[in-house]
């Protein structure tokens, strides 16, 4: 099964009961298109799609970015990106939502005076970063205490889960237009220089951060003292496929990703041995 690096995947055989069956499957889903987007960042931040060229004065040199692709495969392989993303989003919320679905019927086949007044359609997974929202907001009022109490102990308002603040947010944002992924950036702390084929470190170096990047953008100057005027310089920086958010900024793409499938794995885990282990 396909799933982002260092994710648990899903149970296998028995591990599974029926009733959480469809949240991990959608999550295996979510996994699936996780790693779609990973092999399409790949292909986008290839040598052949984008090179870096270095200018130097003296001791002194400048790194741009160029476009090597072509305009219209670049916005193919930006499309399938959208809506690889989109699709991850929408995959790990569902099995989130699946997971309080079945909570409340779980609810309902313990306590059968619940049906009426619990209704499990209704149900959604909260995620809050602040207690007074989720009081007043959440779409579990009717959950038994037990229930209830396990979904509020997840929250990032009790303690930090980036991935599901990532998730809500993201997942909120994509009901409302298609999230892009931002063409290229670079990777900030990933650089150094090629000597006469030899790798260096870069002490001195000032990188220049761009969300998004454009044919001709200047990443990096730095100096090289006591270098052959003839030698090979080829500074080499590591170019990322990044997501056109605010919460995203800085972000690795895939790594976005793995922190939301982590933390949708570790929330399913632990219903999974709480409530549905029998």
């Amino acid at each position: 099964m396909a799933q982002p690096a260092g994710i648990g995947g899903v149970p296998d055989g028995d591990a599974i009961t029926d009733h959480l069956g469809d949240a991990w499957r959608r999550f295996e889903w979510a996994n699936s298109e996780g790693e779609a987007f990973s092999n399409l960042s790949k292909q986008l931040a290839r040598p052949e799609a984008y090179s870096i060229w270095s200018e130097r004065d003296g001791d002194h040199w400048e790194a741009s970015f160029h476009r090597l692709i072509e305009p219209a495969a670049e916005a193919q392989l930006l499309a399938e990106l959208a809506r690889s993303l989109g699709s991850f989003l929408d995959h790990a919320r569902a099995a989130l939502n699946y997971l309080t679905y079945q909570l409340a019927l779980l609810a309902i086949r313990t306590n059968p005076s619940l049906e009426g007044d619990l209704k499990p359609d209704t149900v959604e997974f909260p995620i809050f970063t602040d207690e007074a929202d989720f009081r007043k907001k959440n779409r579990i009022k009717k959950l038994p205490d037990e229930y209830r109490e396990f979904i509020e102990e997840i929250q990032p308002y009790k303690a930090p889960r980036d991935g599901l603040v990532l998730l809500h947010e993201l997942g909120r944002e994509y009901r409302h237009r298609v999230l892009h992924t931002a063409a290229i950036s670079p990777a900030e702390d990933l650089y150094h220089a090629l000597i006469d084929g030899t790798a260096y470190a870069i002490p001195d170096a000032e990188i220049i951060p761009r969300e998004r990047l454009e044919h001709g953008d200047v990443l990096m100057r730095f100096s090289l003292p006591n270098i052959d005027p003839n030698a090979d310089v080829k500074p080499q920086i590591v170019l990322t496929v990044g997501i056109d958010h605010v919460l995203c900024r800085g972000l690795i793409g895939t790594s976005v990703l793995q922190q939301i499938a982590s933390e949708v794995h570790s929330t399913l885990g632990l219903a999974q041995a709480a409530f549905f282990s029998d």
